[in-house]
This record gives structure tokens, C-alpha cells and sequence, in this order.
């Protein structure tokens, strides 16, 4: 009795141990990004003055950050009519360009239903227009927002690794070097003329390896989670070319694609769309395919005599709950991305069979069924390659058992 005694009194003192350290790791990652937070301002001021040197004195010939100490009420400005403006008065200090530290008095003016509510106390971004008469317009841009996004990445990726440690260290590092390699080697490369469809098969290959490496503990499974990830993906890319051709879906719908597709005339916006379609599918395939690999892999460390049939079906088992979910998740994630244009057609009075025709939906509608595609045979082509390789593994271990009794028997 005092043995098990002694032995629930050391649990505790480990659980209250880790508990505590947890803690000390969150404070610290809140500390760090505290820290991040001034650091990122005083970067951006700094940067901010170097890009104003030599704009002149006069606010009226610069973009600057300023905070707001009091801000008055707002009226209408005289004779706008078409376009009402609305207009009020500000006391600003000035936080960069040649006159910072510097308080002033303006009016403020913006477009009724748009631009941002100024709050006293918190920093903006000034702007001026300066017309032919020499009078000059001032408006608040948009809120100073640079340091607080950079705290709160911060504060979430650290928060990531004191929860996690080194697991979710290298997932993040995983997730860092995808963004890289979408963001600094496929957009670049497909702005410059490059064809779409093999510069995304050959960013999404390159990126697949890298989260698998980064993610997948076991050596041993990562091969089968990278072949399942892109045999789920491939199928659902191959679906969604199929809808685009089948639809004549062309790629231009929304603002956007027109606004790209006038921007570079040459661009092929059928191919941006499918694109889109692998972009938009592999971050869903590939933790579905890793899940998935993970399980497996843990019922053959639990019980490395477990029939290969029985893993297969575990496998499957799995995914199929996996599955519930991150389909729900990649669905709505799309209709959330398309909600504001869903309802501006929804409200110019479209019937449904209109909505459901409208290329824009269309386009909604091959993003989503081919992610869901790539969802459901990750799962079997992952648990396959799983199986299989499992087999072989057995086969080779059976066969060098074997040689070792040859051996003692010579």
C-alpha cells in the first residue's frame, strides 16, 4: 500500500512538474512576442523615415503614420452629391517624416461607407492628395497594423512549439518553407510567363516532400505518406481538369482573374485555375494522408505481428473519420472564401439553376468537389502503399531470418 502510495504521489509531482513548466514556456512565448512587438514597430518607423528623406516639410507631401488624440464629429461635405463625402477634424501627432514629434490640426475626409472609423489613441495611416490649385486633401488610409501582425504570428507559432516542442517546431518549419516555395518560386515563375499546371505539379511535389520530412517522425513511413498525399492529389487535380473542360470553365470569373488576366494578356487563366484547384486541395490531403500513415504506423509498433488484412482495414477506418471532418472543413473553407460573392449574386435577384450556372460558382463548385476527391482516395491509396510496403518489410526480415538458420546450420 505505501508502495502505490509513493508511486500516485511521483505522478503527481511529475504532472504538476510538466504542468508548471508548459506555463513557464506560454509566459515566455508571450514575453517573446511582447518583445516582438516593439521591435517590429521601431523597424517599421525606421524603415518608414528612410522611404520619406527628402520628401519635402510639409505633411502635404507625404504618406505618414500618425496617431489620433482627438478626433471631432463628422459631417457632409458641401455640394458632393453623387459620391457624398463626409469629413471632420483630427489632432494628429506625427509619428514620422520631417516633422515627427510634431502635433497638427486637419480635416480629414473619406467617401460615405468607407475607409476606417479613427479611435483616439491608436496610430493611422495619413495620406494626402494634392490638387492643381494647390490645396491639399488628408485622409486616414487604413490602421497601423504591422507590429500586431507580427506579434500575433509570432505569439501563435511560439505558443505552437511550447505546446508541442520540437514536433511542432519542425511542422512550422515545414509550413514556412511552403509558403516560401508558393510564394518566392511558383507565383513569381507563373507571373513571368512560365506554364501554369507543371510549375504548381512541380511546387506541390517539392512542397509534399518537405512537410512530410519535416512532420513524419517515422523514417520508415514517410515514403508512404508522401505516395498516398499525391496519388489523393493527383486524382482530384485530374477530376477538376476534367469539370474545367467538360464546363468550359475559362478561369476569368471574379474581379480578380479579369483584373490578372488584363493586367498580363499572355497568362493562361485556365491553367491559374487548376492552379488553384492542387494549391487548394494538398494542405487537406496531406494531413489526411499523414493521419492516416500515423495510425498505422502505431498499431504496427503496438503489435508488430498484427495481420496485414486487419491494417488495411484499420487504415481505412481511420480515414473515414478523418474524413468526416476535413471534408466539412475544405467545403466550408471554400464557400467562406466566395461568401461575398455569392451573396452580391444572390442579391441582383438569381434564381438557383442561375447560381448554379454562373461560372464563379462553377468555379467554386471544381475547387471543392476536386479537393473532396483528393480527400477520399488519399485514404485507400495510403493505407495500399502502407500495407504494401509493411509486406515487403516482413518478406525481408522473414528472409534474412532464414539466412541467419542457414548459417548456424553450416
Amino acid at each position: 500500500m505505501n508502495t502505490a502510495g509513493s508511486s500516485l504521489r511521483g505522478e503527481v509531482r511529475t504532472m504538476q512538474t510538466s504542468v508548471k513548466s508548459l506555463f513557464l514556456r506560454l509566459a515566455l512565448a508571450i514575453a517573446v512576442s511582447a518583445a516582438l512587438y516593439f521591435a517590429a514597430d521601431q523597424w517599421t518607423m525606421s524603415v518608414w523615415d528612410d522611404q520619406l528623406r527628402g520628401t519635402g516639410d510639409s505633411i502635404g507631401t507625404e504618406s505618414l503614420i500618425v496617431r489620433v488624440l482627438e478626433a471631432g464629429p463628422e459631417s457632409i461635405v458641401p455640394g458632393e452629391t453623387q459620391f457624398p463625402m463626409l469629413q471632420r477634424g483630427l489632432t494628429l501627432h506625427l509619428l514620422t517624416g520631417a516633422q515627427r514629434g510634431v502635433t497638427v490640426d486637419i480635416t480629414a475626409v473619406r467617401l460615405a461607407g468607407s475607409g476606417v472609423e479613427p479611435i483616439p489613441g491608436r496610430r493611422y495611416l495619413l495620406v494626402s492628395d494634392t490638387f492643381e490649385d494647390g490645396t491639399v486633401q488628408y485622409s486616414i488610409a487604413d490602421a497601423y497594423r504591422i507590429p500586431s501582425i507580427v506579434s500575433f504570428i509570432a505569439a501563435v507559432a511560439l505558443i505552437l512549439v511550447a505546446c508541442t516542442g520540437w514536433r511542432g517546431f519542425w511542422a512550422l518549419l515545414g509550413l514556412l518553407i511552403s509558403i516560401a516555395i508558393l510564394l518566392g518560386i511558383m507565383i513569381p515563375l507563373v507571373a513571368q510567363g512560365w506554364p501554369p499546371v507543371p510549375v504548381a505539379l512541380a511546387s506541390v511535389l517539392i512542397l509534399s516532400t518537405v512537410t512530410v520530412f519535416c512532420v513524419v517522425r517515422r523514417p520508415r513511413c514517410r515514403s508512404s505518406a508522401l505516395l498516398g498525399s499525391l496519388g489523393g492529389a493527383g486524382c482530384g487535380f485530374l477530376l477538376g481538369a476534367l469539370m474545367v473542360q467538360l464546363w468550359q470553365l475559362t478561369g476569368l470569373a471574379g474581379e480578380g482573374s479579369a483584373l490578372l488576366a488584363s493586367t498580363l494578356p499572355g497568362i493562361d487563366m485556365r491553367g491559374i485555375l487548376l492552379c488553384s484547384v492542387l494549391v487548394g486541395a494538398i494542405g487537406a490531403v496531406l494531413d489526411v494522408g499523414i493521419s492516416v500513415t500515423a495510425s498505422l504506423a502505431e498499431l504496427v509498433d503496438y503489435d508488430p505481428n498484427i495481420s496485414l488484412g486487419r491494417l488495411w482495414q484499420a487504415g481505412v477506418n481511420v480515414g473515414s473519420e478523418v474524413l468526416g471532418s476535413m471534408i466539412n472543413t475544405l467545403i466550408l473553407a471554400y464557400l467562406g472564401s466566395s461568401l461575398p460573392m455569392a451573396v452580391l449574386i444572390s442579391s441582383a435577384g438569381v434564381n438557383i439553376l442561375g447560381l448554379l450556372n454562373d461560372p464563379y460558382i462553377g468555379q467554386e463548385i471544381v475547387q471543392s468537389l476536386a479537393g473532396t476527391t483528393g480527400l477520399l482516395l488519399t485514404v485507400p491509396v495510403t493505407a495500399f502503399v502502407f500495407v504494401t510496403q509493411e509486406a515487403w518489410a516482413r518478406r525481408g526480415r522473414e528472409r534474412s531470418v532464414r539466412h541467419e538458420h542457414r548459417g548456424q546450420g553450416n
